[in-house]
């Protein structure tokens, strides 16, 4: 009789996940079903404070001030090892370490769809391909889906770059991750992979959105 409780249980949890995130993946439900097994409120919001009257504040005092501005300094530390690692190789900046990366993955790409799956402005990206032309690292072809559109992908050369590349990056991936055990690794790797769907979900929909907006629809606590 209750040999497929724990099934139903699980089913019910995934129509619920479903029903709040109809885009989601099954990673994001086993994210979403570890906040519901462990007791955290996956939907409650950091309530928004009026820091205007106050001339000095203690961060330690706000988590979220402190998360922000953790994430931030381990970002630059990052930048730093990774300059230190492309000075070793062909590349310039950590933009032209990404794209070849991505295109060593995935193949080939239109050039707007390597540019939006870093994040970066269109300007900012197209420069970023016209170096890589440039140096010979990668080619263009036009689409056959859309002759106005281009597709880009790694000459034999650029291939040599990023496995170049790829060597000294691991040592830098070593030293970020620093002195923390493999438990604690498989732990931020949880964590950040939650807010990395959090953020996509935003930069998919309402990249555009004022804060106050995004504020609202994505934690419930506007002004």
């Amino acid at each position: 009789m209750y040999k497929y409780k724990k099934i139903k249980v699980l089913l019910e949890h995934l129509e619920e996940f479903e029903l709040a995130h109809p885009e989601g993946d099954m990673k994001e439900f086993s994210l979403w079903f570890r906040d519901k097994v462990h007791g955290i409120d996956s939907s409650e919001s950091i309530s928004s404070v009026d820091y205007s009257h106050r001339k000095t504040f203690d961060i330690t005092e706000r988590p979220e001030v402190e998360l922000s501005t953790l994430l931030t300094n381990l970002y630059r530390f990052a930048r730093h090892y990774i300059k230190k690692a492309l000075d070793n190789t062909g590349l310039r900046t950590v933009d032209e370490f990404g794209f070849l990366a991505t295109l060593i993955k995935e193949g080939s790409l239109l050039k707007s769809e390597l540019i939006n799956l870093h994040l970066i402005e269109i300007s900012s990206g197209t420069e970023v391909l016209k170096r890589l032309l440039k140096s010979g690292f990668i080619y263009e072809t036009p689409d056959p889906n859309d002759g106005r559109a281009k597709r880009v992908a790694l000459t034999e050369e650029g291939r040599i770059q990023i496995i170049q590349a790829f060597n000294e990056m691991h040592k830098v991936s070593l030293i970020v991750n620093g002195n923390i055990t493999r438990e604690e690794q498989k732990q931020v790797i949880m964590t950040f992979n939650k807010l990395k769907y959090f953020h996509w979900n935003i930069h998919n929909h309402d990249r555009d959105a004022k804060l106050d907006v995004l504020l609202e629809k994505y934690l419930g606590n506007g002004n």
